[in-house]
Parts: C-alpha cells; structure tokens; sequence
C-alpha cells in the first residue's frame, strides 16, 4: 500500500493524497498568517508526504481528530441526570444535546459534503474542527440548560463538517480495493470511542462533574486541528461551479421536518404539528428532486441514485441501522424497567458488548470482503442484527445479564462487519470528485434510519406497555428484528464486486 519516496504509486495503492494537493502540500486559505509560517507549513508538510507511510500517517490524523470529536457523546448520555440536577432544567431538555447533533448531521452533512469536493475537504475538515473546540469550551462554560443545549448544537455543526470530509480524505488515500480495510480502521475508532466515554466519562463526571470533560477535550480538539492544518494536503477541487443553494436548502428543510416529525411524534403523538411537519419535509424532499434534476450543479448528482452500488449499500445501512439504535436505546431502559430491575451500572456495564464487538470486528471486515464479497459480507452482518433483535425478544425477567450481552455482541459483530464495506462500496460506485456528498448522503439517510428506528421502536414500545412490561419490550424488539429482516434482503442487491463496472456501464467513468 505505501510506496518508496522516489517510486510511483503501484495500481493497488491508487492516488495519494499528496498528488492532488496544490504545490505539493497545499496552501492556507487565510493571508494574515505570517509567511514564514506558511513556509515553515509547507516544508513539514512536503517531508511528511514523501514518507512511504504518509496514507498511515494521515489516516492516523483523520482518526485521532475524529476520536476526539465522539469522546463525550455517550458521556453526555451518562451526565443528563447531573447536568439537569445542576441547572435545574428538565431531563427532556437537556436530552435535547444527545438527539439535536444527530438531526444536525443529517440536515447538513450533504451541504459540507459538496463544499468538501468543491473547495477542498482539508478547508471544511480544519473549519470544521475549529467550530467544534470553540464550542465545546462554551459548553464548559454553559450557564444555564438552554446555554448548554444551544453549544452542543453549534459544536455538532463542525461535527457535520468533520464526517464527510475524513470520509473523503480516506476513500482518497486508499485505492477502491483497499478501502474497505481502510474503513474498517474508521468503525474501529468510531464505535471504540464511545466505549472509551463510557468507562472514562464515568468516573470522571463521578469524581469531578461533568465540566472537566469539556475542559479537558477543547485543547485536545486544537491539537487535531494543528495536526490537520499543518500535514493533511488540501483535496482535488471541482471546477468552478455554482453551488446548488436551492438543492441545499430543500433538502436541509425537509430533511429537518420530516425528522422532527417523527421525533415529535415519539414524544408526544401524532398531531396536527406533526401532520403538517410531515407533509413539509415530504414536499420539500419532492421540490429537492425536481431542483436536482434541472440544475447543472447539482448538489447530489441524480445519475448515483441509480446505482446498485450506492442505493443498495446506503438502504441496507439505513435499514439496518435503525434497528441496531432502536435497540441501543431501548435496551438499558428494559434493563432497568420494573419487570427485570436491573440497576443502572449493570446496564450501562453490559450495553459496552455492542461498541465493544462493533470495534474489534471493523478493522478485520475489510480483509474478509476481499476473500467472500462485500454482498455476503453485508448480508452476513445485517442478518447477525437480525439474530440480536430475536435474541433480546426471548429475554425474560429472572434470566441472566448474559443473555443480553451475547445478543448486543453479536449486533456489535454484525454492524463491525457490514459497515465498513458497505461504506466502501458506495465510494467505490461514485466518481473520485463526489466523494465528500456521496458519504454525506450515505451519512444522512443513516442519520434519518437511526432516528426513525429510535422514535419507532420506542413508540410500540410504550403503545404497548399496558399489555405487559416485558411483553412490550419483546414486540419492540421483534419489529426491530422485521426491519434489519428488510435490510438483510436489500443487501442482496449489494454488487459483490468491481462495482466501477456498474458505474461505466451508466456513461460515468470515474
């Protein structure tokens, strides 16, 4: 995969990163920072780059940022209690920094997708760091429950910014046939971190509150983000085109009312709000598809969705998804519901299988869909959520922990092996030049599977409380087990292999 300084990449390495960079390393899109400084950038720079390990180096450096990034997101989980308790706010409010930054994601992780492939993913990832560490030092110093929700939302829109772009920047330091190693390394550290929140977070929020971890991840933020300025190369940019400002906001707006439709639904039924929501973001999403097809920009090219290797691998994930976090959700509450009484730390202790297993199994799924073909390896890994969701469904009270961790490590297993090649197979089946909103949109539609299996499953979950605790649970879970059924049967329109073949045969050659 890596290459002697002096020697040409070989055909399985594909473009290095380097090769798109502007002067060999780039340059800063600022003029006030001092020249000597910008010399000083571009020789570090350029030594890193002719280093046969640079992809390793620079995946290292999406990484790390991207870990540090998802660091608190299930500390915050773990705090709402303390957090509400010292602003006096309700738990409903405070709740409000877990799901917004989910909905922030979905809603503009397109747009910094296409401002990612248009004017460099090295501008939108660096600006995207520099927004989450001045906010996350705001929300340590948050004064009140509102301070604190708005500051998590600001901070998840570098979030938005951050995603598309370490995508982008690792589809391109791979070729197509390694990239789903590459990405595997990606689900380790995206479902590791969590884990690592969890235990860390913990003791920290015990110890000291939950201030210090705020405190304590802004500078690690400005850390990534000088590593990232200071050795990532700026991307190939796009010619210059029109950005699609109608596309963006159409599809931004009823992305954003259709899933706070089903967000309020969840919470307080279906009313007249949520109708009118509904019927917003529907037309919108249809206003969206009628802008893309006629522009000549578009914001995500049409032609993609008729692609087996983007549309197949991107509804499996959202299928399957929404299964895998409805689950995540409602497992700790059934846990700790009046039927079973398990106390919170055995549920927050047992729910670790899942990231646990998702993490371990990630980096090793790239290698294994080389040998069996990324159609078996995503059906294998939807059908294990299959099995989870019957697993947990079959768990009565009275019953051993054990039971339910076997059932969310064989989840954690199934998303560590479908993920990562799934991921991989949708930049394999787009053009070099789309990769930032490709991702996003595969991100996005995640997103949207992620919170509808959250509000879904927890509505029948409380529809049918009445009826019995434990029984509502098992429903809940038995339509999860339906969905990623669906997903699993999605996967088998996944191209098995050499989907650029797909892609030339549609008269778009990469």
């Amino acid at each position: 995969m890596n290459q002697p300084p002096n020697e040409s990449p070989s055909a399985s390495e594909g473009p290095r990163l380097s090769d798109f960079s502007r002067g060999g390393s780039g340059s800063l899109p600022v003029t006030f920072v001092p020249w000597q400084l910008i010399v000083a950038r571009r020789r570090i720079a350029g030594k890193a780059q002719r280093r046969r390990n640079f992809p390793s180096i620079a995946l290292s450096i999406v990484l790390a940022a991207m870990f540090m990034v998802n660091l608190t997101v299930t500390a915050i989980t773990i705090a709402v209690p303390r957090i509400a308790g010292d602003f006096e706010a309700s738990q409903a409010t405070i709740l409000w920094a877990v799901t917004g930054p989910i909905l922030v994601s979905a809603v503009l992780g397109p747009t910094f997708g296409k401002l990612g492939d248009q004017h460099g993913h090295r501008l939108m990832f660096s600006f995207g760091l520099a927004l989450n560490a001045i906010f996350t030092l705001a929300i340590a110093l948050s004064w009140s429950g509102v301070s604190f929700v708005v500051f998590r939302l600001l901070a998840a829109v570098g979030g938005a910014a951050i995603g598309p772009s370490a995508l982008a920047f690792i589809n391109r330091l791979f070729a197509r046939e390694d990239r789903a190693d590459a990405l595997g390394w990606w689900s380790f550290v995206g479902a590791g971190s969590p884990v690592i929140g969890v235990v860390a977070g913990g003791f920290v929020i015990d110890a000291f509150g939950w201030r210090p971890l705020f405190f304590v991840q802004a500078p690690l933020l400005v850390g990534a983000l000088v590593l990232a300025v200071t050795l990532l190369p700026e991307t190939e940019r796009q010619p210059a085109q029109r950005f699609d400002v109608k596309g963006a906001v159409s599809l931004a707006l009823g992305t954003g009312f259709v899933l706070g439709a089903v967000t309020t639904a969840g919470t307080s039924g279906v009313t007249s709000t949520v109708v009118l929501m509904a019927i917003a973001g529907v037309t919108l999403l249809a206003i969206f598809a009628l802008i893309e097809a006629r522009v000549e920009a578009p914001l995500i090219p049409p032609r993609y969705w008729k692609l087996r290797g983007f549309i197949a691998p991107t509804l499996t994930m959202a299928l399957v998804f929404a299964a895998y976090m409805g689950s995540f959700v409602l497992t700790p509450l059934m846990l700790q519901s009046s039927a079973y009484g398990f106390t919170a730390a055995a549920a927050g202790t047992v729910t670790i299988a899942r990231p646990l297993m998702f993490s371990l199994f990630g980096p090793l799924s790239g290698r294994l869909s080389s040998v069996v073909g990324e159609r078996a390896l995503g059906g294998f890994g939807s059908l294990c959520v299959v099995v989870s969701m019957l697993g947990l469904a079959r768990f009565s009270p009275g019953q051993s922990l054990i039971w339910v961790a076997i059932p969310l490590g064989l989840a954690g297993l199934g998303m560590g092996a479908a993920s990562p090649t799934l991921t991989a197979t949708v930049a394999n089946s787009v053009e070099d030049k789309d990769l930032g909103v490709a991702g996003a949109a595969q991100q996005m539609l995640q997103q949207v599977g992620l919170v509808m299996g959250i509000q879904f499953l927890s509505a029948i979950q409380v529809a049918t409380e009445s009826d019995g605790v434990a029984d509502s649970y098992h429903l809940a879970f038995l339509v999860g087990a339906g969905v990623a059924l669906v997903g699993a049967l999605v996967s088998t329109l996944v191209p098995s292999s050499h989907p650029e073949l797909e892609l030339q045969s549609s008269g778009t050659v990469p």
